[in-house]
């Protein structure tokens, strides 16, 4: 399940610990040059430069969002295992991006003392949580590098501090190949010569956000169904968000693709590799292990979850990519949205119930309960209810149907307004009846990736993706959600709703273009039912 790596361990010790000098030119004298080589760095933005067929929509980053204040570049031979590494001078580079309104143009970096036997290169912008030391990463294989590490979003995504690293392309991988250019004799002339053909000739490195962006939307106030309910947006959270992520993620294609989509491989990306949700003893501890989900109450004394986010608000998010077969409920993440939503027939924002489909305002509820014989329907799983919510103690019930009916008899609303409360319908889930304070509810709402994908359980339909933007618009509510959070690792043991439920050495001089990709943008139209 989870992989804690060797970044991990090694670099807790080393965490913000400053990376040790790299050797400049003008302090190596005579033949020590033999060996080494220059870099040299270009980074801008490719908004304008896009070559291949791109049909999916892109939006430019905020000045926040596109920020670099440090420039990291691991350099490998040609076996992948990593020879050096060149913390680019902030003031040797100028980073082109297309943030804010005024975008940066980019200018190319002086040349960057590199080993000859470089042949690849991967670059990590606005590191962050890990720092890359010569200790920590010469000599490993980029295989053991790029392991998953934990994180939180703060760690990849914070205010003008976004970790950006390379997009890597499908044929070649994470690590882009690189020409280096070595000079003739190491004589003033020709060291200046190769310089210059690095800094002409420069790879292009095209670099993602590690983070991917959600939104949320209401497209219209009036899209209330069926006519005469009411509908208050007010709120939304992100859950089931990943708690690791690899500096790469492999690139995988799928059917169907929206030209220009893309689609990765994550650290939980099988089947195989998600929580163990076998067992029902160990099942939440494992889930909870690989993701954050946003979680409900248990009892009176517990604080209710904020699902506070305003409409057209953003979040960030980990990278949460899963196999076709994989794409299941409990793992895939969502959106969670908080509204008030009261039938028709009922007053707005009114208390009410629910049992079977029907909805009731407790005179109505207690109408239908007479209705029932002793000992089944309503009789049964009010009574229930009330023992949950506070109302009817076990010893009462256990008295006999004349105590029960008794209590339910003498149930009004100066009652239930000492004993029903916004933590009511949460602590009271698994019920059958259930129990709208204010008419307060809950809406899930699985994030879709490609929206070209319309095949049920298909590659690329769900999932988010690194540097990957997703508005979510709500078009039109049909009936309300349920009265406590929608938790896939917390489900009703009775009537489950199982989180694994599908969702549908010589010298040479390198000179290194890096871009900033922009984000891919996704609008995602639901109907909450």
């Amino acid at each position: 399940m989870k992989t804690r790596s060797f970044l991990l361990s090694v670099l807790a010790a080393l965490m913000l610990a400053g990376c040790s000098e790299d050797a400049r030119e003008d302090e190596i004298p005579g033949n020590v040059l033999v060996g080494k080589a220059y870099l040299s760095l270009s980074l801008q933005s490719r908004t304008s430069t896009l070559t291949r067929v791109d049909n999916v929509k892109t939006e430019d980053g905020s000045a926040e969002e596109s920020a670099v204040e440090t420039v990291t570049v691991l350099l490998f031979d040609e076996d992948e295992m990593c020879l050096d590494v060149v913390n680019v001078p902030s003031g040797e580079i100028t980073v082109g991006n297309s943030g804010g309104s005024t975008p940066t143009t980019a200018t190319a970096s002086k040349a960057q003392l590199v080993p000859e036997k470089t042949k690849k290169v991967f670059v990590v912008l606005n590191s962050a949580k890990w720092t890359f030391t010569k200790e920590v990463v010469v000599g490993k294989a980029w295989s053991t590098i790029n392991t998953a590490i934990e994180a939180v979003i703060g760690d990849v995504a914070t205010n003008s501090k976004f970790v950006m690293a390379s997009a890597g392309t499908k044929a070649d991988g994470a690590l882009t190949p690189v020409t280096v250019h070595k000079p003739t004799t190491y004589t003033a002339e020709d060291v200046a010569a190769a310089k210059k053909a690095a800094e002409d000739a420069p790879a292009t490195i095209n670099v993602d956000r590690l983070s991917a962006k959600v939104q949320v939307s209401v497209k219209d106030p009036g899209f209330t169904k069926p006519t005469g309910s009411n509908f208050t947006f007010n709120g939304w959270e992100l859950s089931v968000t990943n708690k690791s992520v690899r500096l790469y993620s492999d690139l995988v294609t799928y059917d169907n693709a929206t030209p220009g989509a893309v689609y990765r491989r994550d650290k939980n990306y099988l089947e195989s590799e998600q929580p163990d949700v076998s067992d029902i003893n160990t099942k939440e501890a494992n889930m909870d292990a690989a993701f954050n989900y946003l979680k409900n109450i248990d009892n009176i004394g517990e604080n209710i979850p904020a699902v506070a986010q305003g409409d057209k608000a953003s979040l960030y998010c980990l990278e949460n990519t899963m196999e076709a077969t994989a794409q299941q409920l409990g793992f895939t993440t969502k959106v969670v949205v908080k509204a008030q939503y009261t039938p028709d027939g009922i007053g707005k924002d009114a208390n009410y119930f629910s049992w079977k489909g029907a909805y009731y305002t407790l005179a109505q509820l207690k109408a239908e309960y007479l209705k029932h014989s002793d000992g089944t329907g309503l009789k049964v799983d009010l009574p229930a209810f009330l023992i949950k919510a506070g109302i009817m103690t076990q010893a009462e019930f256990d008295e006999g149907q004349n105590k029960r009916d008794e209590i339910v008899a003498n149930l009004s609303d100066d009652v239930t307004a000492g004993n029903l409360n916004a933590k009511t319908g949460i602590i009271g889930r698994f019920c059958a009846v259930r129990y709208y304070h204010e008419s307060v509810c809950y809406y899930d709402v699985l994030i879709r990736h490609d929206q070209n994908i319309t095949t049920k359980m298909a590659l690329g339909r769900y999932g988010v993706v690194r540097n990957n933007w997703y508005n979510i618009e709500l078009n039109s509510v049909s009936g309300p959600g349920t009265p406590w959070i929608p938790d896939p690792s917390d489900p009703d043991p009775t009537n489950p709703t199982p989180p694994d439920t599908d969702d549908d050495e010589a010298d040479a001089y390198l000179s290194v273009k890096i871009t900033i990709n922009p984000w891919t943008y996704w609008t995602q139209g639901v109907d909450l039912h």
